[in-house]
């Protein structure tokens, strides 16, 4: 009876380490190495941080100021969206703002959110243009189908904004 035990418990150790063993095995072969791989082979961002759960990826950028949203970030976003499979994709920048950067940003982005929010795109280049211009930043402006991309630079400074389009994407959750 002692043995039955034994042999019991062992198989379940057993079973337990094929079943998390294989699954971490995948996740870090086919998801976690070639978004890894990815990373690297796009110019002007470093991985600072990845993290894979079974509903969610989470990747932290270090982007230099040569890092473009248009040319690099979109790119990266879909080869990325590739491997992540049904996961939700979750990407953040580490920028570099210094605070007129981060000052500038809070006067454009009531005009940007309000041209998202009314739908008057046109808007949004008119305010970022008025402000940019009054503190000597260089600006970058995008738009896709889901997304506006905000680039300022103001010497070896730079902020990234991505903004989406659908206000419920970019919302905080009413959890109450």
């Amino acid at each position: 009876m002692n043995i039955r035990w034994r042999i019991a418990v062992l198989t379940l150790f057993v079973s337990l380490f094929a079943l998390f063993g294989g699954f971490y095995g995948y996740q870090w072969y086919n998801v976690e190495k070639p978004i890894r791989e990815t990373v690297e082979h796009t110019p002007h961002v470093h991985l600072k941080t990845l993290s894979v759960q079974p509903d969610r990826i989470t990747l932290r950028f270090k982007p230099d100021p040569e890092f473009s949203l248009v040319s690099d970030y979109l790119p990266l976003r879909e080869k990325v969206k590739a491997h992540a499979g049904d996961r939700k994709l979750d990407i953040h920048f580490a920028d570099r703002p210094d605070s007129s950067l981060r000052d500038a940003w809070n006067r454009m982005s009531f005009g940007v959110k309000e041209g998202i929010a009314h739908r008057r795109y046109t808007a949004i280049p008119e305010t970022v243009e008025k402000v940019a211009k009054k503190e000597g930043i260089r600006y970058r402006l995008s738009m896709d189908a889901g997304y506006v991309y905000v680039e300022l630079h103001k010497g070896d400074r730079f902020l990234y904004q991505v903004l989406p389009l659908n206000k419920a994407e970019g919302e905080v959750n009413n959890n109450g």
